[in-house]
C-alpha cells in the first residue's frame, strides 16, 4: 500500500511529535508499504544539511518531504496549499493518507482519498470539532486512530466520532532495543533521571522540590529548549541538579543507562503539549512513560487513570500521587532502598513494551484494527527509537 503520511510536525526538530511520526512512518514500511512523510521544514541551515533519518535513528526505508511554511503571515496558508495538492496528487498515486493534522483529514475526505485520522487530544474550538463531525462521517475515512481509550471513549461520547467507525486505540512506543539490562547496585550518590520539556504544567516544579528535600540523590534532567533553561536557571537550580539540556533521539539511551531512577511527575491537571493549547492530562501517552519502559530503569509515575491505562502500581512502575510532594520523596526513598524491587518493576516494565508497546506492535495495532491489512500482512524489524 501506498502511504502518504500528513505531520504539523517540523522534521527535524526537539519536539516529541517529530520522532513519533518518524518512527511510525519507519514501523509501517516494516511492513511492506511504501511510505511518504509530508512535514515542515526546518528553517534552520544546519537542520536542513543533516541526515533526517540518522538523526532520529530509524532506517532509511521512506521518504520525507519537508515542505517549506514560512514564517510571515500567511505561511501557514502555504504550507496547507502544498499538502492540498499532495493529497490531490494521491488520488492517483496512493492508497492512503494517514493525518494527524485536521486540515490533512479534511482535505483528504473533500477530495474523496481514502484517509486515516489520529487523534492525541478533544478539540475545544468549534470550527475545529465542526470538522472532526464532517470528515469523520465522510465516504472516505477508514477509521480513527486514538493515543489513549479516555480519548476514544471521550471522542464517541461527545459526538464527534460515530460509535460505529472503526477505531483503534494504539498508546504509543518506543524501540525495545532502547534498554539496557536492569540492575540492582546505586550508583554514588544515586542518580535520578527526568527526561522531556522543562515548561510549567509538566511536573518539573515536583522534581526541583525533590531535589531540595533530597540533597544526597544527583537530580539530572534532559531536555528543554534554550528559553526554559534559561527561565530555569534564572529561578535557582539546586546544586543536586544536572542540566543536560537537549539530547538528540540517537544519543538518549546512553544517558538511560546511567540512571538509577527515572520520574514521570506529571500534575492530575493543566499537562499541556509542546505548543501549549489544550489541556491533555485526560487522554496524555506521554512518550517519555514506553522509553522509560524500555530503559530497564525503574519509574516512579503520577496516579493520571490514564497512565493507568498501561502502568500499574507496585507491578512495572511505582505509582504516587500527583502533585505531593512528601509522598514522592517517600516513594523515591523506598525504592533507592529497595534492589529487588527496582529490578523486579524494571523488568517487568520491559517486558510489557517488548509484548505490546514497540512502534511495529503499534503500526500492526493500526493497520489490522482498522482493516487495513489481512491478518498475514508481513512485519520487519523493530524501527529504532524515540526521544525527550
Amino acid at each position: 500500500m501506498r502511504i502518504l503520511y500528513v505531520s504539523l510536525s517540523y522534521i527535524p526538530s526537539r519536539r516529541a511529535s517529530s520522532v513519533q511520526v518518524m518512527n511510525m512512518c519507519a514501523a509501517l514500511a516494516a511492513r511492506g508499504h511504501e511510505v511518504t512523510l509530508l512535514a515542515k521544514e526546518s528553517e534552520e541551515q544546519a537542520a536542513r544539511d543533516m541526515r533526517l533519518h540518522a538523526f532520529y535513528k530509524v532506517p532509511e526505508t521512506f521518504v520525507v518531504e519537508q515542505l517549506p511554511r514560512p514564517k510571515w503571515r500567511g505561511g501557514g496558508f502555504v504550507y496547507t496549499g502544498t499538502v492540498a495538492r499532495r493529497i490531490a496528487a494521491a488520488r492517483a498515486s496512493g492508497d492512503l493518507v494517514y493525518s494527524r493534522d485536521l486540515a490533512g483529514a479534511s482535505m483528504a475526505a473533500a477530495l474523496g482519498v481514502p484517509f486515516v485520522f489520529e487523534a492525541h487530544g478533544v478539540a475545544s474550538a468549534g470550527w475545529q470539532r465542526a470538522l472532526i463531525k464532517r470528515f469523520a462521517r465522510a465516504r472516505a475515512c477508514r477509521g480513527f486512530v486514538s493515543i489513549s481509550e479516555a480519548l476514544r471513549r471521550d471522542l464517541i461520547d461527545q459526538g464527534l466520532v460515530p460509535a460505529d467507525l472503526p477505531h483503534v486505540v494504539a498508546h504509543d512506543a518506543c524501540d525495545a532495543a532502547l534498554g539496557r539490562a536492569p540492575r540492582a547496585e546505586l550508583s554514588s550518590p544515586p542518580r535520578v533521571g527526568y527526561v522531556g520539556n522543562l515548561y510549567r504544567g509538566r511536573g518539573v516544579e515536583l522534581v526541583f522540590e525533590l531535589a531540595r528535600r533530597m540533597p544526597a540523590v544527583r537530580f539530572e534532567l534532559v531536555g528543554g529548549n534554550e528559553q526554559d533553561l534559561a527561565r530555569v536557571r534564572g529561578e535557582g537550580v539546586p546544586s543536586n541538579v544536572v542540566l543536560h539540556g537537549f539530547v538528540a533521539p540517537a544519543s538518549l539511551g546512553t544517558l538511560y543507562a546511567q540512571m538509577d531512577v527515572l520520574l514521570l511527575p506529571h500534575p492530575k491537571s493543566g499537562v499541556r503539549g509542546a505548543t501549549g493549547g489544550m489541556d491533555i492530562s485526560r487522554w496524555t501517552s506521554p512518550m517519555k512513560m514506553f522509553e522509560y519502559m524500555a530503559s530497564g530503569v525503574p519509574m516512579i509515575a503520577s496516579d493520571l487513570p490514564v497512565l493507568g491505562e498501561v502502568l500499574t502500581d507496585g507491578v512495572n512502575a511505582t505509582i504516587a500521587p500527583a502533585g505531593d510532594a512528601a509522598a514522592w520523596q517517600a516513594s523515591l526513598e523506598r525504592l533507592l532502598a529497595d534492589p529487588a524491587t527496582r529490578v523486579r518493576q524494571a523488568v517487568r516494565a520491559q517486558q510489557d513494551l517488548r509484548a505490546e508497546y514497540t512502534w511495529s506492535a503499534r503500526a500492526a495495532r493500526v493497520m489490522l484494527g482498522l482493516g487495513l491489512e489481512r491478518a498475514t500482512a508481513p512485519t520487519s524489524a523493530e524501527p529504532r527509537r524515540s526521544a525527550s
